[in-house]
């Protein structure tokens, strides 16, 4: 038995493996020969099912040929005429039994078809506006292992014989369910998952709403996203110039089951394309689904956002290192003004950012409503959102070797009104949560106000503006605080983030000194970066160059000596050529590039400033450029450093000599620290087949 699948599968192989269009052959093949079949197919005449089935039979095995429709790359998800669809495969008898084989979809697949009456409206959560043009595709050469031997119960979704025997199945199906049949493909299958709404490729909106769930047993190692059409053809009108469809679709993980949920803001036919990507893989298309929204509801809002990654803890979440403690669902619901904690633990050492978004507020007026606190490898958000409504809450991580902060879990929040009592007066303990929440507008304290804020909002008492208050005034610490902490830590991005902040508050006024120091730093840093531009861009010729020197003229050892004087060298290890071969030939943080990269003036000596500046003395320029290229792009960021120090001017050099330069003390080195800052000499701001076979369209022809 094991030998005829072998023997099948080595011709399958074969026969997927021929590539037909560049074949040439000689005039005298013989007739009903693998060749002359080979020829014919080139010709169009023939086809990879009759090939298949004359090598099947010479193999003295049983082989078929079966009729039927297929949902090709000429279907559109929904249609119900399906006489542009006739396509033929094989059924094969191994093992016992009959199986099925489709060469040509195992070798051929249409990439790019298109009928022409579709525009994207919505992806990967991003609103977009695009006529997808009428177009037949091109037919590529592909190998997909699926189509050799896939299962009845699976196959059925996508190829329909027109004798139902040839199902191959249990319970064969009528035409009218196939029709209905959602529309999947081999991805679906190989990621083993089922659809858990309403098993139909057509699907009708309730409310001007609509939700697509599914399931899988591998489903924590899938990421799965989507594209929405709008088919202008089909809708009573045209969607209007006016109506953007972003953030309309939501992407919900919960708990091993993923749900599409989509809303309409205007009637209409619609289309989604499912995609996913499995750990490790490339994206593949999964399924798709025809929309159909008769009525759309005229207050219908759009998600708070609509993340790329989509609403809960899912594949993204795990491999960024964090898991959930409390929420392994993508749907928070909870009474306003009662605080509610999120709980991750961190597998990985990384900074946190958490951040809530609403479709209609600024995010400036929602970051007093969100805090975090890290303890050992523990993380811990705390929401206090004193307004009923949806929010989205959106988590960031940036890893030791990331550039940005990527979003890796994000989760929907539906704050409902906390049933405010009844009542004309207020208990001691109430009243006792209102003066202390207007007792602590006096404290300089965030946490201590916060604290006063979840205390007033857990007795659900009537808001007569203090909690505006309190929160304005958390946001104008938060904002100082961001602005004090970028400015010590030197941090290029964490400085245009906070002062944009800042400046987009209405608080920009007031933090007006802290923005314009803010803002000296940045300058500073700006010119720092620009002066290492040169080196940076320099090619692995030029360094090599000037490292390989057995015995350089004089300039080359000063520039390159001041250059590392600069970068905080000792001396001793400068006064031998050797010795800075062997600093330049170092590798990783200690690499000559990465030690210019990194290079931040506030960390130098005043020493090593006047030790580089008397070192430069003798040169210029024009004699650095002379001497090498390297040499020139050194001297020229080694003097620019020396020259910010010295406001252009070279230092009074006349007493010192480089041993007296050695010999004095080095200047110790302080950052004054915000109170709220966390450290000073941290590097990085800390934040509390797409295609498919089309219709087969060759002649052919079976077997006598």
């Amino acid at each position: 038995m094991t030998r005829d699948v072998q023997q099948v599968r080595a011709i399958f192989s074969w026969v997927v493996g021929q590539n037909v269009r560049d074949m040439k052959f000689p005039t005298d093949v013989i007739l009903n020969s693998p060749m002359e079949i080979l020829r014919r197919m080139q010709q169009g005449k023939s086809s990879y099912t009759t090939l298949f089935t004359l090598l099947c039979r010479a193999a003295k095995i049983p082989c078929t040929i079966i009729q039927g429709f297929a949902k090709s790359a000429g279907y559109d998800v929904g249609q119900k005429e399906l006489g542009n669809l006739r396509n033929m495969w094989n059924a094969v008898y191994i093992n016992g039994g009959w199986r099925f084989v489709f060469p040509l979809w195992a070798c051929r697949v249409v990439v790019g078809h298109n009928s022409g009456k579709w525009t994207l409206v919505e992806a990967k959560g991003e609103g977009v506006r695009e006529k997808m043009p009428a177009s037949t595709g091109e037919s590529v050469s592909i190998l997909n292992d699926y189509y050799f031997l896939p299962d009845p119960e699976e196959f059925v979704y996508r190829c329909f014989p027109d004798n139902s025997e040839w199902q191959l199945m249990r319970n064969p199906i009528s035409k009218e369910e196939f029709l209905e049949m959602p529309y999947c493909r081999p991805s679906f299958f190989e990621y083993k998952m089922k659809i858990l709404s309403t098993p139909k490729c057509v699907l009708n909106s309730e409310d001007g709403m609509c939700n697509i769930s599914m399931k899988s047993s591998i489903i924590d190692d899938i990421m799965l996203t989507y594209e929405l059409f709008y088919n202008d053809e089909e809708s009573d009108a045209p969607i209007s110039s006016e109506s953007q469809l972003d953030k309309y679709v939501a992407v919900l993980h919960q708990n091993g089951k993923v749900l599409f949920s989509v809303r309409f803001p205007c009637p209409g036919i619609y289309k989604i394309d499912i995609h996913g990507i499995l750990k490790g893989d490339d994206m593949s298309w999964v399924c798709s689904f025809k929309l159909v929204c008769k009525n759309a509801r005229h207050d219908i809002k759009p998600f708070p956002c609509n993340p790329d990654v989509g609403f809960g803890p899912n594949l993204i979440t795990d491999l960024a290192g964090l898991k959930p403690e409390t929420h392994l669902d993508s749907v928070i619901g909870f009474h306003s003004k009662r605080e509610t904690e999120i709980k991750f633990t961190m597998t990985k050492t990384m900074q946190v950012q958490s951040r809530l978004v609403h479709h209609a507020m600024d995010s400036q007026q929602l970051r007093s409503f969100v805090s975090q606190r890290i303890v050992g490898n523990q993380l811990c958000i705390i929401l206090a959102i004193s307004q009923k409504g949806e929010y989205g809450l959106q988590i960031k991580t940036k890893g030791k070797e990331d550039k940005e902060f990527q979003n890796v879990c994000n989760y929907l929040l539906e704050a409902k009104e906390g049933g405010r009592k009844q009542r004309s007066y207020e208990t001691a303990l109430e009243k006792r949560a209102r003066v202390q929440l207007q007792g602590s507008l006096q404290s300089k304290d965030p946490v201590v106000i916060q604290r006063a804020i979840n205390k007033f909002a857990q007795f659900d008492l009537d808001d007569k503006g203090e909690i505006k208050r309190a929160q304005d005034k958390i946001q104008y610490f938060q904002l100082s605080k961001e602005l004090r902490d970028s400015v010590n830590r030197r941090n290029l991005s964490a400085l245009e983030n906070s002062i944009y902040d800042a400046k987009s508050s209405k608080f920009q006024n007031k933090l007006q000194s802290l923005i314009q120091k803010a803002e000296d730093v940045l300058a500073d840093l700006r010119k720092t970066k620009k002066y290492a531009h040169g080196i940076l861009e320099m090619n692995q010729v030029t360094i090599s160059e000037l490292r390989n020197y057995k015995s350089p003229k004089p300039i080359v050892h000063d520039v390159m000596k001041a250059t590392f004087t600069l970068l905080g060298e000792r001396q001793e290890m400068l006064e031998d050529w050797m010795d800075i071969q062997y600093l330049m030939w170092r590798s990783g943080k200690k690499a000559l590039i990465t030690l210019v990269r990194k290079f931040d003036k506030v960390n130098i000596e005043e020493n090593s400033i006047n030790m580089a500046a008397h070192i430069l003395k003798p040169y210029n320029e024009d004699m650095a450029h002379a001497t090498s290229a390297g040499c020139g792009t050194f001297y020229i960021w080694a003097n620019n450093i020396v020259s910010d120090f010295t406001k252009g001017q070279p230092y009074d050099t006349r007493h010192e000599t480089p041993q007296s330069l050695k010999e004095k003390p080095l200047k110790e080195t302080s950052s004054a620290l915000d109170p709220y800052s966390e450290s000073a000499d941290r590097d990085d701001d800390v934040v509390d087949d797409h295609g498919e076979i089309g219709q087969y369209s060759d002649q052919y022809h079976h077997p006598n």
